[in-house]
Formats: C-alpha cells, structure tokens, sequence
C-alpha cells in the first residue's frame, strides 16, 4: 500500500471536467468516466495512453507515492497533514499550457511559480519521516532512467530524483506517445478538448492524500485538507515562502509547447 499527496482541480470546475473525462475517471470520487471520442485515435488506444494517469483522474503530484515507515499510521499521517496546512494559503496558478514533457503530454503552468515549488519542498520534508526507503527493486527502476548528477542524490536521500530544484508541478494528460501520426492526432484531440480551459486561472487551496492499495490499481482519496481562509490583516498571513531554502526553487524553470 502506498500513500500519494496531490492536488485535484475541482471536478466541477471546466478543467476538471475535461481533465477527468479524457483520463476516463473522477479523480476525487474514483468513478469512472466515458472517454471521449477523439478522431483517428482508436478507445481501445486511446485507454491504453491514459492508463497510468488514469488510475487517478486528472491531478498533479506534490510529493511521490511512498509506503509507511513502520510504525508510522495513516491515522499519524493524517494528523500531520492537518496540522501542515493550517496556516498556508492559497496559490495563484497562471494559465496552463499544453506541453509535452518526455515524450508524454501534460498540462503545465505558462510559467514558473516559485511557492509551488516551495509548497513541494515543503511537503517533501514535513512528510518524509512518514516514508519507508524504497525497495531494491523500485531503486533499480529508477536508475535505469537517465538521470543527472543531482538527480542520483535525490534518489538516494530522499526517493524520488525529480525533487526541490528538479521538481516540475503538471498534469499528466498521457504516457509515452511515440512520434508519428499517433502524437499528431492525440495533440490534436488534447488542443480541441482544452482550447477554452487553457486560458483559465487555477488555485491551490487544498492537498488531498490518496492511496494505492497494491501496485497499479487505481487510487482512492482518504482525505482532503483545505487550506486555510485568508488572514483578515496582510500581517496575520503565512505565506507560503517563509520557510523556503535555496534549494526550493528553479529560477531556470521553463514550459516547452508541445
């Protein structure tokens, strides 16, 4: 069983509509969902692109799947999540694009915002004492990907090689596509279905801890923690950078169109 923080786009707003429905399940509720047609693009195929997003609906990841490090409890865990996001406020997100990102396409924000990646970094060390090490077999799964200097350290300290400055908040839309006419059709079904979302404003104002019950299932939702509502007084405010290091943001950090 492994546990996942991430944040949902509300599942009646415009983008978690389309997002749930083109992944072809709720992600807050677990439901199912029908896919939508999308032309030249077969639903047998088009299930088969979506499925590991899928096993969530449409959601990105603040900090990655981890099992409990003994004896920790998800009772333990959740009470440390209340109390992590009493007192932070919410994030403006800018408007979204359409990018593809290793050969798998996402939704990612038009620009790099540094209290996201600050609220990642957080969370990564707020949550890791809760995190057992990663087993032989998960390691090797991510040596074999090509990984920087860096990336090798934060895989062995902290589980996971795309953390603090390598971190990158996005929406997986896909896996793999290689290139060819399939890429073209599916970015052409993604630009039809988005178009009208992709100029929208977003805001983080939750983390919602879901859980895996065994490897590759789909993920149910334990519990949503609501940030807190605004101070009345600039001055009562926690921002979310108070206690940010360095090492939490990328000033390099760029979106690539797809």
């Amino acid at each position: 069983m492994r546990y996942v923080l991430v944040y949902l786009p509300p599942p009646a707003s415009p983008l978690g509509q389309r997002g749930n429905r083109w992944l072809g399940r709720c992600a807050e509720s677990g439901r199912p969902l029908v896919q939508p047609p999308c032309r030249g693009i077969d639903p047998d195929r088009l299930a088969d692109l979506t499925r590991n997003p899928a096993r969530i609906g449409l959601h990105a990841t603040l900090m990655s799947p981890f099992r409990l490090k003994p004896p920790q409890t998800e009772e333990q865990l959740v009470a440390a999540l209340t109390d992590f996001t009493t007192g932070l406020q919410s994030i403006a997100l800018p408007p979204l694009i359409l990018a593809n990102q290793d050969g798998c396409f996402c939704l990612r924000p038009s620009h790099h915002v540094a209290p996201v990646q600050t609220l990642a970094a957080r969370c990564l060390r707020a949550f890791d004492r809760f995190r057992a090490p990663l087993s032989p077999s998960e390691m090797a799964r991510h040596k074999a990907a090509v990984l920087s200097g860096q990336e090798k350290k934060n895989l062995e300290l902290w589980g996971d090689p795309y953390v603090f400055e390598q971190y990158r908040f996005f929406f997986p839309l896909t896996g793999r596509v290689a290139e060819g006419a399939l890429r073209e059709r599916v970015l052409a079904a993604l630009v039809e279905l988005f178009a009208a979302v992709l100029h929208t404003h977003l805001t983080i104002d939750a983390l919602r801890l879901l859980v895996e019950p065994a490897p590759g299932q789909p993920l149910r939702s334990v519990c949503c923690f609501p940030f807190s509502p605004p101070a009345p007084e600039p001055s009562e405010r926690i921002a979310h950078d108070q206690h940010s290091h360095p090492q939490d943001l990328h000033p390099g950090y760029q979106c690539h169109p797809a």
